[in-house]
């Protein structure tokens, strides 16, 4: 997970980079914000982390049940503990639900941002709620993909589940 942080507050710096190396003023980028991008982005991460929030328990209890307590899961689990003694049972469900309280709180950060740091006139106020923003945004993404994932192992051991019976 700590990858995942790095990697979205690396992505949130070089967003930051560009814009300030492709504007050609920095004094243009406040009120550009203020008029055009302010606004969406307090409705967009106030809705998005809204809508985590309420899925969150629904999401990690589902895929718990599901997934990690099926037999299939605890076989598998097994066969991989031979080569990583470190893996516990609902490690990965522990993980996932670290990682959307994160998503969930950046996304929710980058929407009062906006409406509290954001009404600063000065490009280093709008720097800051651009860079939270992109990093809610990238960990959103990074969530996504965690979930996919997550979701293609579950496809894989029902697969073959499936398999097995025939």
């Amino acid at each position: 997970m700590t990858l995942r942080v790095l990697l979205s507050a690396l992505i949130a710096s070089i967003s930051l980079a560009l814009i300030y190396f492709l504007c050609p003023s920095l004094d243009m980028v406040p009120e550009y914000y203020a008029k055009n991008i302010r606004s969406s982005l307090f409705s967009g991460f106030l809705t998005v982390g809204s809508f985590l929030l309420s899925l969150k328990a629904f999401i990690v209890v589902k895929l718990k049940e599901n997934i990690f307590d099926t037999d299939i899961y605890k076989e598998k689990l097994k066969e991989r503990k031979k080569l990583n003694s470190k893996l516990t049972l609902y490690g990965p469900v522990k993980r996932l639900s670290s990682l959307l309280f994160l998503t969930i709180s950046s996304a929710l950060t980058a929407s009062v941002s906006q409406l509290s740091i954001g009404l600063i006139q000065s490009w280093l106020a709008t720097f800051f709620c651009i860079f939270v923003s992109v990093f809610a945004t990238s960990m959103l993404v990074s969530t996504l993909l965690l979930i996919r994932d997550t979701l293609s192992e579950w496809l894989d051991y029902l697969e073959d589940a499936h398999n097995s019976k025939e």
